[in-house]
């Protein structure tokens, strides 16, 4: 459940977590309230959550983004010499 989104941050993360469905935006307390509340009554509602966030999940984005990253600096500093 995202309830704050820090513009240029977790803005594009929203739709992301939507679609893929394993979780929702909402600011309004009482919107916040009645969801959490329905997924933990409801087991079945958990273990969907569950899949579809293991499913859309990239264990590995974070180094994948480091490589990337060092590549370019490396290219870059070749075209310097």
């Amino acid at each position: 459940m995202a309830v704050l989104i820090s513009p240029g941050q977790e803005e594009g993360n929203v739709p992301y977590v939507e679609e893929s469905g394993f979780g929702t935006f909402s600011s309004d307390p009482n919107v916040i309230a009645a969801k959490v509340s329905g997924w933990l009554a409801s087991p079945p509602a958990l273990e969907s959550l569950q899949c579809s966030a293991k499913e859309a999940s990239r264990p590995s984005a974070t180094l994948d983004i480091a490589k990337d990253l060092a590549s370019m600096v490396f290219a870059a500093k070749q075209k310097q010499l």
